[in-house]
């Protein structure tokens, strides 16, 4: 399932991965939110009602996107070369499919649309990683 993180000044490519959560946000799309940056992530309201699955993460790799339940808010983690430690453990939606660095533009208030990828209607999903190294992009960069 891919999906295209878009604001004002640019656009960038993400895919998420065939989860509860990921399906729940692919379903919700298209999501318009302003941004939040805090410490190394990049946070946009979504509230969508998700518990927290068994696979949730605390820390997680640059590029890979969540989704924090008590938050209501699908999280990016903007930390290039390193991880991140997220507030709580939060359910791991997918991965950008370029470097994080590409949302280095986005501040405070950007409003931010999260939509569909119309040539995904027919890709298989993409499944789950088993270990936080496994949430790169087949590429091998996050």
């Amino acid at each position: 399932m891919r999906i295209l993180i878009s604001w004002d000044h640019g656009q960038v490519p993400a895919r998420l991965f065939d989860t509860p959560s990921g399906r729940a946000v692919f379903a919700a799309l298209p999501i318009h939110a302003n941004a939040s940056r805090r410490a190394g992530e990049l946070r946009v309201s979504a509230a969508l009602g998700l518990k927290r699955e068994v696979g949730a993460r605390q820390v997680v790799e640059a590029g890979t996107l969540c989704y924090w339940v008590e938050g209501a808010s699908v999280t990016v983690s903007l930390s290039p070369g390193r991880v991140t430690r997220l507030p709580a453990p939060c359910n791991v939606l997918g991965c950008l499919e370029t470097a994080p660095a590409a949302l280095e533009g986005i501040r405070n208030g950007h409003l931010l649309v999260l939509s569909r990828l119309a040539e995904d209607w027919e890709e298989a999903p993409l499944s789950a990683p088993s270990s936080p190294a496994s949430g790169r992009s087949p590429s091998g960069s996050p």
